[in-house]
C-alpha cells in the first residue's frame, strides 16, 4: 500500500473535494484521482461516492479513515526513529478564543518555539463558533476554545478543563459590605460587560431573565483587557473567567463577589481537532504543552 496514496486519501476525506486536495498537496487533480483509484483497486472497495461535484465517504471509506490515521501515526514514528524532536519542522495552525489568546498563549508560543524552533506557528483568534467552522474546513490544525462542553462527532477533544467564572469588582466597591448578596443587587450596579454576542454576556443575560431583572450595562466593551482596566479604576462590576483575572485577584486589585450559583452554567477550556485529521507530532506536542500550562485549572 503506497504511503502517498494514504496521504492523498486522508486529505480528500478531510476536504471532501478532489480539487482542493490537489491544490493543498501540490498535485494535478488527475494525480489525486489516480491515487484514490489505485487505493480502491488495491482494497477492492469504493472509498468515495462521487455525485456531481460532491464527494462523500462511503462506509468503507469511513472505516479506512480510522485505520489510515493509525497507519500514518506508526509510519511517522518509524521515520522519526533517527530524528530528535528538537529538529521537528513544518507548520502548526492554531486557533484560540480571545480570552485564551491573552492569558495562556504567550507562554505557549514562547515555550513551543524554544522547544521546536523549526516549526512555524500560525496563531489566529476568533469566536468559538468560527474556530469550529475553520476546523471543519481544515483551515486550522487545532483549536483552543472556551464555553459549554462541546460534544460533536466531528471533533476529538484531547484536553478539557473546567473554567470558573465570577462576578468581580474593585476592592473599594461599597457592595462588598452588603451581606447576603443577590443577583438583583448585582443587576443594580454599574455593569461593565462584553458585547451581546459574548459568552459571558449571554450567561449574565440568561441569569437576569431567570431572576426577572433588567440589565443596563454602563459600558459595553468587546475587549476583556479594557474591561479589567476599567474595573481596576473603580468602574462597577463585571463577569469574567477566573483564569483571565488571576494576576489581579492575587494582587488584590480585583475581588470576587460572594454570589454562589447566580449563573447556573459551567464552562470549559477545550482543545479540539477534527476527527478525520491525523494527529501530527506538531499537534501532539502542542496538546502536551497546553496540558502543562492548564494543570492549575480544575479537571472536568
Amino acid at each position: 500500500m503506497e504511503y502517498r496514496n494514504l496521504v492523498t486519501f486522508l486529505r480528500v476525506a478531510e476536504l471532501q473535494n478532489f480539487t482542493k486536495a490537489a491544490n493543498q498537496l501540490g498535485y494535478a487533480q488527475s494525480t489525486v484521482t489516480f491515487h484514490i483509484q489505485s487505493l480502491e483497486e488495491e482494497l477492492g472497495v469504493t472509498l468515495f461516492d462521487r455525485i456531481g461535484k460532491k464527494v462523500t465517504l462511503t462506509s468503507a471509506g469511513e472505516y479506512l479513515v480510522t485505520y489510515a490515521n493509525e497507519m500514518m501515526k506508526i509510519l511517522t514514528e518509524i521515520r522519526q526513529l533517527n530524528n530528535s524532536v528538537d529538529v521537528m519542522s513544518g507548520k502548526l495552525r492554531v486557533g484560540v478564543v480571545e480570552s485564551v489568546l491573552g492569558t495562556f498563549m504567550p507562554d505557549a508560543v514562547v515555550q513551543y518555539n524554544q522547544k521546536f524552533p523549526n516549526v512555524e506557528l500560525e496563531i489566529q483568534s476568533h469566536t468559538t463558533s468560527t474556530l469550529l467552522e475553520m476546523l471543519r474546513a481544515n483551515d486550522l490544525d487545532i483549536a483552543v476554545v472556551m464555553g459549554k462542553r462541546i460534544v460533536d462527532p466531528d471533533f476529538k477533544r484531547p484536553l478539557i478543563k473546567r473554567a470558573g467564572i465570577s462576578f468581580v469588582t474593585n476592592p473599594d466597591n461599597p457592595i462588598l459590605k452588603k451581606e447576603d448578596l443577590t443577583f438583583t443587587d448585582i443587576a443594580q450596579e454599574k455593569l461593565v460587560l462584553p458585547e451581546k454576542q459574548s459568552l459571558y454576556r449571554r450567561a449574565v443575560e440568561n441569569a437576569a431573565a431567570e431572576y426577572d431583572c433588567v440589565l443596563s450595562p454602563t459600558v459595553q466593551v468587546n475587549n476583556t483587557a479594557l474591561i479589567i482596566k476599567l474595573l481596576k479604576k473603580g468602574m462597577g462590576v463585571s463577569y469574567l473567567p477566573n483564569y483571565l483575572i488571576k494576576p489581579e485577584l492575587e494582587s488584590g486589585d480585583l475581588v470576587v463577589l460572594n454570589l454562589e450559583n447566580a449563573v447556573k452554567q459551567e464552562y470549559y477550556i477545550q482543545v479540539l481537532y477534527h476527527m478525520k485529521k491525523w494527529l501530527t507530532p506538531q499537534m501532539k506536542e502542542f496538546v502536551t504543552l497546553m496540558s502543562e500550562l492548564l494543570k492549575g485549572e480544575e479537571d472536568a
